[in-house]
């Protein structure tokens, strides 16, 4: 197998077993805000179900730009500054609780969560969001940086670190 490739399953295996991902979310005043959601990922996009009750929700609402940041668990991370993450840039849209995407997609939820998910599901002030990320990084440690494309964002490209 190539690097490249060895490069790429490192990255889906990264954002596959990913439960949660740290947002930066645009507050009112366009002031970056960090916060952290539970997640899963299905054809290429991540989904979050967020309560209206959060800043991060509501700076969605209001704005859709979103940058993720998926971080391996620093248990398996021998030296803190490599630690295998990405790094992804999108916008995230609403999905519709009368929508059979959204049925489907929250039967994942459960399956992933658990119990908590019969709690919070009917809760109204939770919304479905649809994160689609159109760039972003993949670091898998010393000079072993990677850019991030295609439609699934799943094509990696080694960066140059003389360019």
């Amino acid at each position: 197998m190539s690097d490249l490739n060895d490069a790429r399953e490192a990255y889906l295996a990264l954002r596959e077993s990913t439960t949660s991902v740290q947002l930066a979310t645009l507050g009112a005043d366009q002031s970056p805000e960090a916060s952290y959601a539970p997640c899963v990922w299905s054809e290429g996009n991540c989904y979050l179900y967020l309560s209206g009750l959060s800043s991060h929700c509501r700076n969605l609402l209001n704005n859709p730009k979103i940058s993720l940041l998926l971080v391996d668990d620093a248990v398996r991370t021998a030296n803190p500054f490599a630690r295998v993450r990405a790094s992804l840039q999108g916008s995230a849209r609403v999905i519709n609780r009368d929508t059979s995407e959204f049925a489907g997609l929250m039967q994942i939820f459960h399956q992933r969560f658990g119990k908590v998910m019969a709690l919070i599901e009917p809760l109204p002030d939770f919304r479905l969001f649809q994160v689609h990320a159109s760039s972003g990084s993949f670091i898998r440690g010393f000079g072993q940086a990677y850019a991030l494309s295609g439609n699934a964002l799943d094509q990696l490209q080694a960066v140059d670190p003389r360019k």
